[in-house]
């Protein structure tokens, strides 16, 4: 290797050491099914490169909502001069949409990027071309085409950047770095905290006099951070990875170092299912010796439950970026360096829940391969950029590498799911509620027959899982079969869900006619009919009444419509009362009230003794009296 060769390589070497430039760029997907990737071979997809004859470099990648890609990196083959920070949009295939660029002439870089909730982007990393001397932490805000919005600087008059970028619950920003500007001392981990116009909110260092740097953060579920970087001011020695837990505020809660006497690093740290936290790093102070990659498996209290050590003796292992994936697992990406060649191979790891490997996959271009960022695609493949010298435009180019799973199949999603009201009238529109899940997570468009002859389109996309809301309205009566069917990304379609009937047009059943006695005496137990016809044929569920002395009656059906109910009621107070009935269809219709009026006379009267005698004499009139509850 040429004297400019052996110094492009140490001063990547030194960027990648002391900057850490990863991406953080989270990309949650729903865990639904294990996909058993461990039953599948690794292998490369396609390549691709992208550069002029200077030095080219992707630090971060991420799949976008359109099933493509985004990419952050910094280039000096193109841009103002220097390095500039550098967004490229490929296809699904990684076929190049769009780039731009962003800087002076000075170095300027970008380390992070996200999708944006707008479908935008925003970038992290630092600027010297603009800002006080110095680099500066900068955040550049863009459209979905790349054209810029907005930007923003922090910092002083040393050396400040930014490693990490992402999304907050209240639609801003929190970027995460290094500061020598302010802090304690040498080099500190800085967290900013920005409104959705990037705008700065608060900030908050981390560190002594010794030397820190941090370079992944990420919103925890309480609104808090969890923060991955590395300390030498605390720890067992050297250097260890620290990772630091904040309240919403930035303000530190705990703090837990890993490593041993040698030097250790912490790259990337992802949320785990149990509410703990899994980082990714390298080690050298355990492991078959040089430096290792390693994962390090904490609760929620950062304490650790396992560790997990990657490597041989032949080579440097580390891992630079992991990503929680579909089946619970996890994917690491980071770069095996040779110790007898002094070259470099992209290293893909894959892990099960618990750390351990079901399989690993090794890029070798031939030269040198570097991979700093990895993200798991929708169609269960993988994702990785870096840099490369084995292939390319001239120098150092941009690596984009796709790795898939030999013989795997992508799955269709699932039969949609339907909800809602099942009776309903004319001329009302109605919600109804669609859900799918996708085997691998892919992005979900529905597609609705209403069975009034008209069929929705496909509609979307929409994310697994997600419980999709779409309106309908019905213009003539009758029973209708509600059918949906689901596709994904790759127009991998589900069967048509079973019907879900739906009853438009539903008339009321009719007041309830009331039979029985109107007049009656305080005590006694009265028997009254109750019927209703529905003018659909529709069963009545049931029958509320009313019998208007704070006291109620629920015959519950389901009755034939026109059928005959009984109930038995009495009074215990003298006085008028209007009993009043209503019916209810099977479907929730309820009728008007029907109503009978009844009369309980006073309590029996006292008579004299002569008039008792007088009816003893004459029993004829007596018996009439009785007879027409006159007595």
């Amino acid at each position: 290797m040429n004297k400019v060769k052996s110094t492009i390589v140490f001063f990547m070497i030194f960027l990648t050491v002391f900057s850490s430039t990863l991406c953080i760029g989270i990309n949650i997907k729903e865990s639904k099914k294990a996909l058993h990737l461990n039953e599948y071979i690794p292998k490369e997809a396609w390549n691709k490169t992208f550069g002029g004859i200077s030095l080219d470099w992707g630090w971060c990648v991420q799949e976008t909502s359109d099933g493509g890609l985004i990419i952050a990196g910094e280039t000096v083959s193109y841009g103002s001069g220097g390095f500039d920070a550098w967004l490229i949009k490929t296809d699904i295939n990684g076929n190049e949409s769009w780039n731009k660029t962003f800087g002076g002439s000075a170095k300027d870089g970008a380390r992070s990027v996200i999708q944006t909730n707008d479908d935008g982007f925003i970038l992290g990393g630092y600027v010297d071309s603009y800002g006080f001397p110095g680099h500066d932490v900068w955040l550049i805000k863009t459209d979905d085409n790349g054209i810029e919005e907005w930007n923003s600087i922090f910092g002083g008059i040393l050396s400040d950047a930014a490693f990490s970028i992402q999304h907050t619950s209240d639609g801003g920003y929190v970027a995460l770095g290094y500061v020598d500007s302010y802090g304690a001392g040498n080099h500190d981990i800085w967290m900013i905290k920005t409104d959705m116009n990037g705008n700065e909110e608060w900030n908050k260092t981390y560190g002594t006099s010794e030397w820190e740097t941090g370079y992944s953060a990420y919103q925890t579920i309480d609104d808090g951070f969890i923060i991955i970087g590395t300390t030498e001011s605390y720890g067992s020695g050297g250097q260890d990875a620290w990772l630091i837990k904040t309240d919403a505020y930035g303000n530190e809660q705990w703090n837990k170092t890993f490593g041993g006497k040698n030097n250790d690093w912490g790259a990337e740290v992802v949320l785990t299912d149990d509410g703990g936290y899994l980082l990714t790093g390298d080690t050298r102070s355990y492991g078959s010796g040089g430096y290792d990659l390693w994962l390090v498996k904490t609760d929620n209290n950062g304490n650790e439950q396992w560790k997990r050590v990657y490597g041989d003796s032949s080579s440097d292992d580390t891992g630079y970026s992991i990503k929680k994936t579909n089946d619970g697992g996890y994917i690491i990406t980071g770069t095996k360096t040779s110790f007898s060649s002094g070259l470099s191979d992209v290293w893909l790891i894959k892990t099960d829940n618990d750390g351990f490997i079901e399989w690993n996959f090794t890029f070798d271009g031939g030269i040198d391969d570097w991979a700093y960022s990895v993200d798991e695609t929708s169609d269960a493949g993988y994702i990785i950029t870096g840099l490369t010298n084995s292939y390319g435009a001239g120098d150092y180019d941009l690596l984009l590498l796709k790795v898939v799973l030999e013989n795997y199949e992508n799955q269709p999603p699932t039969i949609p799911e339907i909800s809602g009201p099942q009776f309903g009238e004319i001329g009302i529109e109605y919600e109804y509620f669609f859900v799918s899940d996708d085997f691998e997570g892919n992005n979900i468009s529905y597609i609705v027959d209403w069975d009034d002859g008209n069929i929705s389109g496909w509609l979307g996309p929409y994310k697994s899982g997600e419980t999709v809301l779409i309106n309908h309205e019905w213009f003539d009566s009758g029973i209708y079969e509600i059918r949906a069917k689901a596709k994904d990304t790759y127009e991998l379609e589900s069967e048509w869900s079973d019907p879900y009937t739906v009853f438009i047009g539903n008339q009321q059943p009719n007041p309830p006619i009331i039979n029985g006695p109107i007049n009656g005496k305080v005590g006694i137990t009265y028997d009254y009919t109750f019927s209703s016809i529905d003018p659909d044929g529709n069963d009545i569920a049931y029958y509320l009444i009313l019998w208007d002395d704070d006291t109620y009656t629920n015959l519950t059906g389901p009755f034939i419509s026109g059928e005959t109910i009984n109930a038995s009621h009495k009074w215990i107070k003298k006085g008028t009362y209007t009993i009043l009935a209503r019916a209810t269809d099977v479907f929730g219709k309820h009728s008007f009230w029907g109503e009978l009026i009844v009369t309980m006379p006073r309590d029996k009267a006292i008579y004299s003794t002569i008039f008792l005698r007088f009816l003893k004499n004459y029993p004829i009139i007596h018996f009439f009296l009785q007879r027409f509850s006159i007595l």
